[in-house]
């Protein structure tokens, strides 16, 4: 099976390239964490002067309460009192920040927060546009905000909303304008939270795909970005983020040359899930990926690609992290192109 690869010294470059973007826009920085659920990746932000982290499951949020990391938003729904209650247990070991979208949510929380003696703190995830989870914006998302707020054990301090529905637009200016649409919804909402004396403290938006758009809006406090640390050709070539190269790699061989103008390399979809964005072939010009099958990827070639011999090694860039790396037992570490380490790949539940 093919290994999957991280080159520290590249995902430090592109974390502190994000960091530095976000300090100087005047925001603070929780990265998504849902890639790698790592939580030496989660250090290395932190170090580089994140806030904290933002996680897609309760399993994240346990691993990173375990692993020492200060704070962790749950950007995700949880239902089940066993959720709940093992929530309760993070929220005793690092500050952690939950999201609601619906009054039946503040309710289970408020009974979580009673049985396991915590508070939660609270943000109301507000609907921007994606029609995913979030309620409306500005009137009943603060009428939710007002009724959860009254409820024992539950504090609402703020909102999120995600634009992931405008990453991928290719016009920079027609982007730019439609997800500072976006963010005016999440103003309107804390404008409206506040005339209603509700604390409206964090306004958490933005992606990897987004944040230095985003960023710019005045009513935004912070940005999730996180995966774009990896450098994805999803992020680089579909989502237009400038100055981070690919930290996370797949190496393999030619095993086929049919003919003058195709080559067949042994790594397929079950090493590089290609669904939201193909895989990069990296450093051969004129090489270019027709498709992929489960242990195969055929590419058409041109030019000095054509010199390409069976048994050649090449590297592939995964084409989007978060749907690459659960497809691997563990991930090779290298610094300055020496393998140091195998990190599991972590699976909770």
């Amino acid at each position: 099976m093919s290994e999957l690869r991280l080159d520290l010294d590249v995902l430090e470059r592109n974390a502190k390239r994000i960091s530095e973007e976000i300090a100087s826009l005047g925001k603070m920085w929780r990265p998504h964490i849902k890639a790698h659920s790592q939580p030496r990746i989660a250090q290395t932000m932190i170090d580089l002067g994140a806030c904290g982290v933002t996680a897609a499951n309760v399993a994240e949020v346990e691993v990173m309460a375990e692993a020492g990391i200060p704070s962790a938003l749950l950007a995700h729904l949880a239902v089940t009192d066993i959720d709940l209650d093992r929530l309760a247990a993070a929220a005793q070991k690092l500050q952690l920040l939950v999201t609601i979208d619906h009054f039946v949510h503040a309710e289970r929380y408020s009974k979580a927060a009673a049985r396991n003696g915590v508070e939660f703190n609270v943000l109301v995830d507000v609907d921007i546009g994606m029609h995913r989870t979030g309620v409306r914006p500005r009137v009943d998302a603060t009428q939710l905000a007002k009724a959860a707020n009254a409820l024992p054990g539950v504090s609402v301090i703020g909102i999120m909303g995600y634009e992931g529905h405008l990453l991928t637009m290719s016009d920079a200016a027609e982007k730019k304008t439609a997800i500072f649409e976006a963010m005016n919804m999440l103003q309107q909402t804390r404008d409206a939270m506040l005339d209603e004396d509700l604390t409206c403290d964090i306004v958490s938006a933005g992606g990897s795909g987004s944040f230095w758009i985003t960023g710019q809006h005045e009513a935004v406090t912070e940005l999730q970005a996180g995966g774009g640390a990896f450098g994805d050709p999803f992020y680089t070539s579909l989502c237009n983020l400038e100055g981070v190269t690919p930290a996370l790699t797949v190496p393999a061989e030619v095993v086929s040359r049919p003919s003058l103008t195709q080559a067949v390399i042994n790594c397929g979809r079950k090493a590089m899930n290609p669904a939201v964005c193909p895989p990069e072939l990296l450093n051969q010009p004129g090489a270019t990926i027709e498709w992929l099958s489960a242990e195969h990827t055929v590419v058409s070639l041109e030019g000095p690609a054509r010199d390409l011999k069976i048994g050649d090694p090449v590297e592939f860039a995964v084409g989007y992290s978060d749907h690459s790396i659960l497809m691997h037992r563990d991930i090779q570490i290298y610094r300055s192109g020496e393998k140091i380490g195998t990190w599991p790949v972590i699976r909770r539940a």
